[in-house]
């Protein structure tokens, strides 16, 4: 496909205009060679090196403003951890591939809009009758109505005089999103997606609730982009696990499983587990740092005086899953395969105090401030 300029000229209706910047970035980190400081004279200062010339932005490269009709993808490097505003944009499939420091997105009306990972905050004002797919640390919606969400947010979305805004688990892939996660210091394992706070709570009507997770997929129209996402992209493992939240669970039984600090790798292969296992569903997932109160409430059933103090002011991982004989199926997959090798950084909670426990955990206990 041909590039074109980073502010792309109108084009007609159902094109697409590619967005590109091309970014060089040094990977070169490696430490001063001793051989070279051995050689300089004593008392030789080393030469200066030239300061490196900023990268002038221009501030067109990050905003679309009144489109109608229009196909329009901003690809990865093209952004790359700046502010990013979307605008009085009409029947628009709009696609932020990147990371992305702050969003805005106002006064849209029937669009369909892709926001990449966002390190900080996305903000929707007066929108109307529009799809979003976003991965954010904050959400929060102002002055909208008719619009759906599937959501990757670490925090309590939070929608304020807004109506019938519906919302799911995010659920959207492409080659670059998982280094791009990364970069925006998101956690895959702190979705609070269902966890919406309204500031105009109306229990006789409210404003918002949860549509079928099977149509969040739905949502974008990656052929609107052809050439952009290609659709093996759109078929490969998720990066951001789907989660129940609060819909009705298939089972009342569950397992509740804790990862102890720098447990990563085994984390991702016991949700990979969960996905790959019939009768195994995901519930939901939180990454923390407990006070040593609560740590000593999550873990008193150990019986190990030394798991608190290792702990005390790191991130532990609790992972939920439900099924029927879920709890006796969860242990033997950590006993008899690859997982056993994590044996040191996972605990099983007993099964009679997993409600208990899991309820604290993810619902009680809530983020130090």
């Amino acid at each position: 496909l041909k590039r074109v300029p980073a502010s792309p000229p109108v084009v007609p209706s159902g094109a697409v205009s590619r967005c590109r910047s091309v970014c060089g970035r040094s990977a070169m980190g490696g430490r001063g060679s001793k051989e070279g400081a051995a050689q300089r004279p004593k008392g030789a200062q080393a030469d200066k090196k030239p300061a490196k010339a900023r990268k002038k932005l221009n501030p067109e490269d990050y905003i679309i403003s009144k489109r109608t009709g229009e196909a329009i993808v901003k690809e990865a490097g093209s952004i790359d951890g700046q502010q990013f505003n979307v605008e009085e944009c009409k029947d628009c499939d709009i696609f932020l591939m990147d990371h992305i420091a702050t969003a805005f997105v106002d006064e849209c009306e029937n669009c369909r809009i892709f926001i990449g990972p966002t390190e900080s905050s996305v903000m929707i004002r007066n929108c109307r009758s529009c799809d979003f797919v976003i991965a954010c640390q904050q959400y929060r919606s102002r002055d909208c109505s008719d619009c759906r969400h599937a959501l990757f947010c670490m925090t309590e979305p939070i929608i304020e005089t807004s109506s019938n805004m519906q919302f799911a688990c995010f659920d959207f892939c492409y080659f670059s999103l998982r280094q791009q996660i990364a970069t925006a210091g998101l956690n895959l394992w702190n979705n609070k997606w269902w966890m919406i706070y309204d500031f105009n709570k109306n229990s006789d009507k409210p404003n918002w609730s949860l549509f079928p997770q099977c149509e969040a997929r739905g949502l974008l129209r990656p052929d609107a982009c052809a050439g952009s996402i290609y659709p093996e992209e759109l078929e490969m493992d998720r990066v951001v696990p789907v989660t129940l939240g609060s819909r009705p669970w298939p089972s009342q039984e569950s397992s509740f499983v804790v990862f102890l600090p720098d447990s990563e790798v085994y984390i991702e292969g016991f949700v990979t587990r969960v996905e790959r296992s019939d009768g195994w569903t995901l519930a939901r997932a939180r990454c923390t740092a407990l006070t040593e109160e609560r740590l000593k409430s999550l873990l008193a059933w150990a019986k190990e005086p030394k798991i608190v103090a290792q702990c005390k002011g790191r991130e532990v991982t609790g992972v939920q899953v439900c099924g029927p004989g879920i709890h006796q199926q969860v242990y033997e997959a950590l006993t008899n395969t690859g997982l056993a090798a994590g044996s040191k950084h996972i605990r099983l909670v007993p099964r009679e105090e997993a409600q208990t426990l899991a309820k604290l955990f993810f619902e009680s206990w809530k983020d130090e401030i």
